[in-house]
C-alpha cells in the first residue's frame, strides 16, 4: 500500500497576489508591531471563501542580499503552510519585515509571528500593537 503523501504546496489561491489584495489590508488592517515583523490582518469579505491568504513584503533594506530575502519568505511561507494562520481563518495576512533576524532565527520568527498574530486578533479596529519596553 502507498501512504498518502501530505499537500505542502501553496497553492495560488493562498496567496496575495494583486495590488487591490494588498491595498485592501492596507486600508482595512488590524496592525501589531514587533521587533523584526509588522503583520497586518484584514477579514475578507463575506463572499469570499473562509480560507486565509498571506502576503510577505522583504525590502532591500532589511538585507541587501536577495538570497538572504528569499530565505525570510520561505520561513514565513512554512509556518503559513504548518498551521500558523489557523487562527486568522477569514482573514488576509501581511508580513512586513522591518529588520533581519539573527541568521538561527527561524524559532525567533516563529514565536514572533504567533505572538503578533494574538495581537492583532485580540485588537480593537484602529489600535496597534507596539513592542513593550523592557
Amino acid at each position: 500500500m502507498e501512504a498518502k503523501q501530505a499537500n505542502n504546496s501553496f497553492p495560488p489561491s493562498r496567496r496575495l497576489h494583486t495590488r487591490g489584495d494588498y491595498g485592501r489590508v492596507f486600508h482595512r488592517q488590524q496592525k501589531a508591531v514587533g521587533k523584526y515583523l509588522v503583520l497586518l490582518c484584514a477579514p475578507r469579505r463575506k463572499k469570499a471563501p473562509s480560507e486565509s491568504r498571506l502576503g510577505i513584503m522583504v525590502s532591500t533594506k532589511v538585507h541587501k542580499r536577495a538570497v538572504r530575502r528569499h530565505q525570510l519568505k520561505r520561513w514565513v511561507r512554512e509556518w503559513f503552510r504548518c498551521g500558523g494562520h489557523i487562527p486568522a481563518q477569514g482573514h488576509d495576512i501581511v508580513v512586513l519585515f522591518r529588520a533581519d533576524f539573527p541568521t538561527d532565527g527561524h524559532d525567533v520568527l516563529v514565536k514572533e509571528l504567533d505572538r503578533l498574530l494574538k495581537k492583532v486578533l485580540h485588537a480593537k479596529p484602529g489600535q496597534a500593537k507596539r513592542p513593550q519596553k523592557k
